[in-house]
C-alpha cells in the first residue's frame, strides 16, 4: 500500500495527534533554543524563587532570537529562572509573542515553560528536558493527495512541517529528537492547546480546543498522547483520547483513539473503512487501535462503537428511519481492504437484531475514498415493526444477506438475502436507494411456502390495507406457496406492490351472499394495484343441484386503491347440473331465477357456465351487480319452460344478465325438431318470457297442437316459426307463421290442393292451458285462404274448428265450422254463410265415408249462372263425390224454390222447383209475363266454366201482356186470342223446353207451349247482356182442333200453323209471319224455316249433354186440356 494509501486509511483521531505533535515540537524546539542561551550564562541561586532577568537579559535574549528567526519577531512579557528541588534550572516565559516582520501576530503563548538537563548545562551546553506550552494554536491540513501539512501559526518559519504520509510527519518529529539539541528532552507538555484541522478531500473543518498533548520520551521509545474536546459547531461537545507509541527513528508504530459523542459523519470521513457510517445521524462513542508497518502503510485496524440514539439518512430529502441505540465490533485490514465485522448489534422500533459478517472495500485510484461496499451479513433474533406497521413487532429467526453498498449517492444492493423463518425460506434481492428526492426502493422476494395465517401476520395491515383485509376475509385456511413479491417505491410515484402466490385447500369467498368455493386451489395475484384471485380447482354447494365444479373462475379488483365503491369482477366458470347453476345464478345479490319467475329446477341436464359479476364494493350497503353470464346446457330435459310441454336438447345456449334469461339452441319440443330461443326479462316492470322457435311443420305438428285436420289434408314438411309468450298466472300464448314451402295441402272436397313448393302463409294463435285452444288461424295459398279458430275439448280433442272465411279460388267464400265427432271420426262441415258459385265451382272425387255427417249449409248466396242465383239457401249436403243433397232457397232473392244439388263431371247440377213458375221466371229474368204455374228446372253443368245445358219443364201458365205473342197473333189476325192475351192471358197447360245457358247467351234448341187456345214452338239465340233476340217457331191457333198436326211435326205446332220470327230486342222484338206456311202441310213445313240454332261449343262440348227424351206417342185427340 502506498504512503498516501496509509494516510487516507488512519483514524481522525490519529490525524489530530500527529498534526499536534508535529506543530508542537517544531515551536518547542525553536523556543527551547532560545531559553537555553538565554539561561546558560546563569545559574540559579536561589531554589524554588524565580527571579526575574533584568531588562538588558532579555533585549539580548530577543536579539539573539531575531538572529535565529529572521523572519520573526519575537517578545515576551516576563522571563524568569526557577530552580526545581533536584536542582534542576527551569525557565519560564509569559506572554509570549511572535510576530511577522510587518507586525502582525502569528503566534502569542500565554506562558512557556522550559527546564534545562543539569547535565549539559554544566557543560555550557543548554539542552531542555521538559517543555510546556499553554495556549499554543495549530492548524494540520489534508491535502486532497492525501498529504499533511502541519502549521504551527509560523508561516513561512521554519515551525512549519509538511509530509506526504501521517508516519513522515511523525517521523520529523523523530529527527528533531534525535538531533543533539535535544537528546536530553524527555517530555513536552502542551496545555490549552487549539487544533485546527482541515480535510480538503472531505471538504471537512474540525476545530479541537482545551486540549493537552504530552510527548513523553522513554530511552529509544515514544510515546505522545492527546486529550482534546472537539466543538461540532452546535451545543453538544465530542471528547477525543489518543495515543501513539513508537521507537524513535523507526516508521513502526501502535496508535488508539478513544472517542465520545463524535458525529458519524465526522468519523464517516476519517477513511474508508468508516465511511459507511456516513448514512447516519448519530453520536458515536468508542475506540480505535491501530498502527504503521515498518513500510509506513497502516496495520489492521479494530474498532468498538457504540451508536447512540438517531436516524439512518443518507440525505435531506429522504424520510429518516429512527434507531435506538447500535453497536458494532469489527476489524480492517488495509492491506486487502477487508472488513470484519464480529458483532453488529441494533435496537429500534423499526427493527432490532444481532449480526455479523464481513465486506470487501472497493476504493478510487488514490485509494483514499470508498467506491463500493461488497459484502456479506448474518442477521439473527430479528424483530421488525418498520413505521409501526404491526401492533407489536414481527420475530424472524435469521437473514443471510449478500449486499453492495455504495455512497455517492446511497445505493444499496441486495444480490442475495435468505430470510428464515418458521421453518420456512424467502429469498430476497433488490436495490435501496437515496436519490435528491428521496428513498427509491426495489425489492423482491419468493418463497416457497407459508402458512396462510403467518403470510398475515408478516403482511403489514397498512401496506395495500384493502387487499390485505380482502384476504383476511375472503381467503380462509388453506396452504400458501410459490409466493412471490415485488415492492416499488419512488418520490415520483404512488408505490407499488406485486404479490403473487398459489394456495390449496382453501376456502374462497369471492361474493359474500354467494356460498364459498371450498376445498380450493389456485392463485392469487397483487399487480400495478389489480387483485386478481383465480381458482384452479374448487367446487361451490349452492342451496339445490349438489357441487358446482368452479375451476377457471377468478376474482378482480380491477384498482384496490379506490376508496368510494371498490369495483369488483367475478369471472365465474363452471361446471354442474343445470339445476345447481340455476339455484347458483338465483342467490343474492343476482336473484336471476326469482327475476325471471322461474324456478330453479327448470330443467334437468349439465351447465357449463362462464360469465363476469361486476360490483360495486362498500360496506355497509347492499352489494349492486352487472351480470353476464353465458354457457351450454348439455343433455337438457324441461316440462317447465312450457308449461304441459316437454323440451328436449343435446345442447341449449344460456345468457344471462341484468336484463334477460336467455336460451338458444336446437331442440325438441313435445319431439318435434325446433331451432329454440328463449328469453325472459328480468327485473323491475319486466314483460312476459318469449320462446322463439324454427320448427318442422307437419302433420305431427299440427296434431301436437292441438290442430286437427282431416287425413290427408297436410303432407310432407316444411319450416315454421313459433313464438311462444309465457306470462306469470296465465297460458302459454304460441304464435306460428310459416310459409309452407315443402307442406302439400289438399282439400279434395273443393279440388283444391297446394303443391309443396309453391309458397303460402299459416298463422296460428294458441293458448296452451292444459286444454289447448286454438285462438286464430289464418291459412292462405294461391287459389284458398281460411281464418278462423280452434277449440278444443277434453283430453284435447276437437270440438269446432271455426273459420271466418274460407275462400277457393273464385267460386267459394264462406264462413264454415268443423265440428269434431270425437277421435276417429270424421268431422262435420257447417257453412254459416258465404257464397258458392257454381259457375266456377270444382268439387272433386273422394272416397265415400259412410259415417261422414252430412255438411249442414246456410248459404248466403248461390250462384248458379249470371242471372240467376239462390238466396238464403238451406239445406243437408252430402260431401262425399261432390255436393249432393236438398235444399230450400229463394231465386235471386225474390221467390221460395226447393231444389237439390248434385256433384256432376266436378260441379253441381242443379234442380229447381216451384209452385209459381211465374214468379220464378220472372225473378230469373227469363219472362215477365208468365202467371203462376208449377216448374222443374234442371240444369247440369258443361265443360269448367259457367255453362249448363237445361231443361224447362212449366205446368198450368197465363201468358198475358206479352207484346212478342200480341205481335205475333196481330200477324195471323187472331183477334180472338190478342183480346185474351190482354184480358186474364192464354193459358198453356204445359210448357217445355231444352236450351243451353252459357255466361252471356241462351241457346234454346226446342221449347214448345200447348194450350187449348193456342199450340207454340220455339228455337233461336237470346243474347242476355244486350237483350236481342233471334226466335223461330210455328203458331197453331185452336191448339184444341188444330194439335192433330203434332203427329207430323214438332211439339206444340198443329196441322195448320203459321211460321213466325222474333228479332230485335226482347222488350219490343220485330215480328215476321209467313201466312203462306199456313196452306202447307204440317209434315212440310221445315221448308219454310231454318234449322235450329247449333249449340256453342263448350270445352270442346257440342252436343246436349241432357238425356234424350222419350218418342211421343201420345195421340192429341184423346189429351185432356185443363184450364180453357
Amino acid at each position: 500500500m502506498s504512503d498516501t494509501s496509509r494516510s487516507s486509511s488512519r483514524t481522525p483521531k490519529a490525524r489530530h495527534v500527529g498534526k499536534g505533535v508535529m506543530w508542537l515540537l517544531n515551536l518547542a524546539l525553536g523556543l527551547t533554543t532560545v531559553g537555553v542561551l538565554s539561561i546558560a550564562g546563569a545559574v540559579v541561586y536561589l531554589k524554588n524563587n524565580p527571579v526575574t532577568a533584568p531588562v538588558w537579559v532579555q533585549s539580548r535574549i530577543e536579539a539573539r532570537l531575531e538572529q535565529v528567526l529572521p523572519e520573526a519577531r519575537i517578545t515576551f512579557g516576563e522571563m524568569a529562572f526557577v530552580m526545581e528541588d533536584n536542582w534542576t534550572p527551569r525557565v519560564r516565559l509569559r506572554d509570549v509573542v511572535v510576530q511577522s516582520l510587518d507586525g502582525q501576530e502569528l503566534l502569542h503563548f500565554n506562558e512557556f515553560r522550559a527546564t534545562l538537563a543539569s547535565g549539559p548545562l554544566l557543560q555550557r551546553q543548554f539542552q531542555p528536558r521538559d517543555l510546556s506550552l499553554s495556549g499554543m494554536v495549530a492548524t494540520l491540513r489534508r491535502s486532497a493527495d492525501g498529504s499533511f501539512f502541519l502549521q504551527s501559526g509560523l508561516s513561512g518559519l521554519s515551525g512549519n512541517r509538511q509530509a506526504a504520509t501521517l508516519p513522515q510527519l511523525v517521523g520529523q518529529v523523530d529527527t528533531l529528537l534525535l538531533s543533539p539539541a535535544m537528546s536530553a528532552l524527555r517530555e513536552v507538555d502542551l496545555r490549552a492547546l487549539t487544533l485546527r484541522y482541515e480535510d480538503v478531500r472531505a471538504d471537512r473543518v474540525w476545530t479541537m480546543d482545551g486540549g493537552r498533548l504530552r510527548l513523553i520520551r522513554d530511552g529509544e521509545n515514544l510515546t505522545i498522547s492527546a486529550d482534546l474536546a472537539v466543538l461540532d459547531g452546535g451545543a453538544g461537545v465530542a471528547t477525543l483520547a489518543a495515543n501513539y507509541t513508537s521507537r524513535i527513528g523507526e516508521t513502526e508504530a501502535e496508535f488508539g483513539v478513544n472517542f465520545d459523542g463524535v458525529a458519524a459523519g465526522d468519523i464517516a470521513a476519517q477513511g474508508p473503512a468508516f465511511a459507511w457510517l456516513g448514512v447516519l445521524q448519530a453520536p458515536i462513542s468508542g475506540s480505535v487501535r491501530s498502527g504503521f508497518t515498518p513500510q509506513g502503510r497502516f496495520a489492521p485496524l479494530a474498532a468498538s462503537l457504540n451508536i447512540s440514539e438517531g436516524v439512518v439518512q443518507p440525505n435531506a430529502a429522504t424520510e429518516p428511519i429512527p434507531f435506538e441505540e447500535a453497536r458494532s465490533y469489527f476489524n480492517y485490514d488495509p492491506e486487502a481492504r477487508f472488513l470484519q465485522f464480529d458483532a453488529l448489534s441494533v435496537r429500534s422500533k423499526w427493527i432490532s437484531g444481532e449480526a455479523a459478517g464481513s465486506a470487501a472495500l472497493g476504493l478510487d485510484a488514490q485509494g483514499s475514498t470508498l467506491t463500493d461496499l461488497v459484502g456479506q451479513i448474518n442477521l439473527s433474533g430479528l424483530r421488525a415493526n418498520p413505521a409501526d406497521l404491526y401492533e407489536a413487532p414481527v420475530e424472524l429467526a435469521g437473514v443471510d444477506l449478500d449486499f453492495r453498498l455504495t455512497l455517492d449517492p446511497f445505493k444499496l444492493t441486495l444480490g442475495r438475502a435468505q430470510l428464515s423463518d418458521q421453518g420456512k425460506t424467502a429469498i430476497l434481492n433488490g436495490v435501496v436507494e437515496a436519490d435528491p428526492k428521496g428513498w427509491r426502493l426495489a425489492l423482491d422476494a419468493r418463497m416457497d411456502a407459508i402458512e396462510r395465517d403467518r403470510l398475515l401476520t408478516l403482511w403489514p395491515e397498512r401496506a395495500a390495507p384493502g387487499t390485505r383485509d380482502w384476504v383476511a376475509t375472503n381467503l380462509k385456511a388453506g396452504q400458501v406457496s410459490n409466493i412471490d413479491l415485488a415492492l416499488r417505491r419512488a418520490p415520483d410515484m404512488t408505490p407499488q406492490t406485486y404479490l403473487a402466490f398459489d394456495f390449496e385447500e382453501g376456502d374462497v369467498r369471492y361474493v359474500k351472499t354467494l356460498p364459498n368455493i371450498t376445498d380450493a386451489q389456485g392463485h392469487f395475484s397483487l399487480a400495478e394495484n389489480r387483485l386478481v384471485v383465480s381458482v384452479d380447482k374448487g367446487d361451490v354447494i349452492p342451496p339445490q343441484g349438489g357441487a358446482i365444479e368452479m375451476s377457471g373462475s377468478s376474482f378482480i379488483i380491477p384498482d384496490v386503491r379506490a376508496k368510494d365503491g371498490t369495483p369488483a369482477v367475478v369471472r365465474l366458470k363452471t361446471r354442474s347440473s343445470v339445476t345447481a347453476a340455476l339455484s347458483l345464478l338465483n342467490m343474492p345479490p343476482l336473484s336471476v331465477m326469482d327475476k325471471a319467475n322461474l324456478p330453479e329446477a327448470l330443467a334437468g341436464g349439465e351447465a357449463e357456465l362462464e360469465g363476469t359479476l361486476a360490483m360495486t364494493l362498500r360496506k355497509g350497503q347492499r352489494i349492486k351487480v352487472d351480470y353476464h353470464v353465458n354457457g351450454g346446457l348439455r343433455r337438457l330435459n324441461s316440462d317447465v319452460l312450457v308449461k304441459g310441454r316437454k323440451i328436449e336438447a343435446d345442447r341449449l345456449e344460456l345468457r344471462a344478465d341484468n336484463k334477460a334469461f336467455r336460451l338458444e339452441g336446437p331442440a325438441s319440443l313435445d319431439g318435434l325438431p325446433v331451432n329454440v330461443s328463449y328469453t325472459q326479462p328480468v327485473g323491475k316492470g319486466a314483460g312476459p318470457a318469449k320462446l322463439l322457435a324454427d320448427l318442422e311443420l307437419s302433420e305431427r305438428t299440427l296434431d301436437r297442437f292441438g290442430v286437427a285436420l282431416p287425413p290427408g289434408t297436410v303432407s310432407g314438411s316444411g319450416k315454421a316459426e313459433v313464438e311462444i309468450t309465457i306470462a306469470k298466472g296465465k297460458p302459454p300464448q304460441l304464435k306460428l307463421q310459416s310459409d309452407l314451402r315443402g307442406i302439400r295441402v289438399s282439400v279434395p272436397q273443393v279440388s283444391w290442393s297446394k303443391p309443396a313448393s309453391r309458397a303460402g302463409a299459416l298463422a296460428l294463435s294458441i293458448e296452451l292451458g292444459s286444454v289447448p285452444k286454438v285462438e286464430s288461424l289464418s291459412f292462405s295459398a294461391p287459389g284458398l285462404a281460411a281464418n278462423g279458430s280452434v277449440t278444443l275439448g277434453a283430453n284435447a280433442a276437437l270440438e269446432r274448428v271455426r273459420f271466418d272465411s274460407v275462400k277457393v279460388g273464385d267460386w267459394l267464400d264462406v264462413p264454415l265450422d268443423l265440428i269434431g265427432r270425437g277421435k276417429g271420426r270424421p268431422v262435420q262441415v257447417v257453412l254459416r254463410g258465404g257464397t258458392l258459385d257454381l259457375r266456377r265451382a270444382e268439387f272433386g272425387d273422394s272416397k265415400p265415408n259412410p259415417a261422414a255427417p252430412p255438411m249442414e249449409v246456410a248459404l248466403n248466396r248461390l250462384q248458379i249462372t249470371d242471372t240467376i242465383a239462390l238466396t238464403g239457401i238451406k239445406g243437408r249436403f252430402n260431401t262425399a263425390k261432390g255436393l249432393d243433397g236438398n235444399f230450400q232457397a229463394q231465386l235471386n232473392g225474390a221467390v221460395p224454390v226447393q231444389g237439390r244439388l248434385l256433384p256432376q263431371s266436378g260441379r253441381s247440377a242443379v234442380r229447381l222447383q216451384s209452385d209459381d213458375a211465374g214468379a220464378v221466371l220472372r225473378a230469373a229474368g227469363l219472362l215477365k209475363q208468365v202467371v203462376g204455374g208449377s216448374l222443374s228446372l234442371v240444369l247440369l253443368p258443361v265443360g269448367s266454366g259457367g255453362a249448363f245445358d237445361g231443361k224447362l219443364d212449366v205446368g198450368g201458365v197465363a201468358i198475358k201482356d206479352a207484346p212478342g205473342i200480341a205481335a205475333l197473333l196481330n200477324a195471323v189476325s187472331v183477334v180472338g186470342l190478342v183480346n185474351e192475351l190482354n184480358g186474364d192471358g192464354i193459358y198453356f197447360d204445359e210448357v217445355e223446353a231444352r236450351f243451353r245457358l252459357t255466361p252471356n247467351r241462351l241457346t234454346l234448341t226446342e221449347a214448345s207451349a200447348v194450350g187449348a187456345s193456342m199450340g207454340l214452338s220455339m228455337d233461336g239465340t237470346y243474347v242476355l247482356n244486350t237483350g236481342q233476340i233471334a226466335m223461330q217457331g210455328v203458331i197453331s191457333p185452336v191448339y184444341l182442333l188444330n194439335g192433330i198436326g203434332s203427329l207430323f211435326t214438332r211439339k206444340g205446332e198443329g196441322l195448320i200453323g203459321f211460321n213466325y220470327a222474333l228479332s230485335g230486342l226482347a222488350k219490343e222484338p220485330k215480328v215476321s209471319v209467313n201466312p203462306l206456311s199456313a196452306l202447307t202441310p204440317a209434315m212440310f213445313r221445315e221448308i219454310f224455316r231454318a234449322p235450329p240454332p247449333d249449340l256453342p261449343e263448350v270445352d270442346g262440348i257440342t252436343e246436349s249433354t241432357l238425356p234424350s227424351e222419350p218418342q211421343n206417342t201420345e195421340r192429341p185427340v184423346a189429351r185432356t186440356f185443363e184450364g180453357r
